[in-house]
């Protein structure tokens, strides 16, 4: 082999190595699925005899009542609430929305009681390379007891994960919404008149 070819070669595995080393650096992004909406509604409301859900897609002034609130807009929807009775009462409802992390959307349930306080928030699927830590039970009680009057400023409300405040940005703003738009267009409507498909 000539001395010209053995220098294209060793050039060649130079920029390879040197490529590879480039793409380890890089974080990836990962699609991590830990529950799925019908394992946590099945666990959740294990003791209601139905679970039914109705689609909302504000509107008009309601929807522009909803964003003055929320401070930001409101995605085009549908929403899809569940609701869970027993004897034709409401036990509580649930939503399952996404918000956009650092870069990927992180999917997110947010469990409320009949009067429209937080029981329960869990992270379905988390995307981003880093910043998981938003799924701790220490992070997510945090909104417990929450309402829909309730700020959840991170940083002064809500305490932030380290490493995941981006992250921790996007639940608080998830749970805010789902609780704004359960008040504003589920509870009103009375726990006779929702359709449930």
């Amino acid at each position: 082999m000539s001395e010209r070819a053995g220098d294209r070669r060793r050039h060649a595995a130079a920029a390879l190595v040197a490529s590879l080393g480039l793409v380890v650096a890089v974080p990836v992004a990962r699609s991590d699925v830990f529950h799925t909406p019908r394992e946590l509604l099945a666990s959740h409301f294990s003791g209601s005899d139905h679970v039914g859900f109705v689609r909302v897609r504000p509107e008009g002034a309601a929807r522009a009542r909803i964003e003055r609130r929320l401070g930001r807009r409101l995605g085009a929807g549908p929403f899809v609430f569940y609701r869970a009775t027993t004897g034709g009462r409401p036990d509580g409802y649930a939503l399952f929305d996404s918000e956009r992390g650092q870069h990927e959307l992180i999917d997110i349930g947010t469990f409320f009681g009949p009067e429209g306080a937080v029981r329960r928030v869990e992270v379905l699927a988390f995307r981003e390379p880093y910043g998981d830590g938003v799924r701790s039970p220490r992070f997510l009680r945090q909104f417990v007891g929450t309402r829909a009057s309730s700020p959840l400023r991170v940083g002064r409300d809500i305490d932030a994960i380290s490493g995941a405040t981006i992250s921790s940005h996007s639940v608080a703003r998830a749970v805010r919404r789902a609780a704004v738009l359960l008040e504003e267009a589920v509870l009103p409507a009375g726990t006779d008149s929702l359709t449930m498909r």
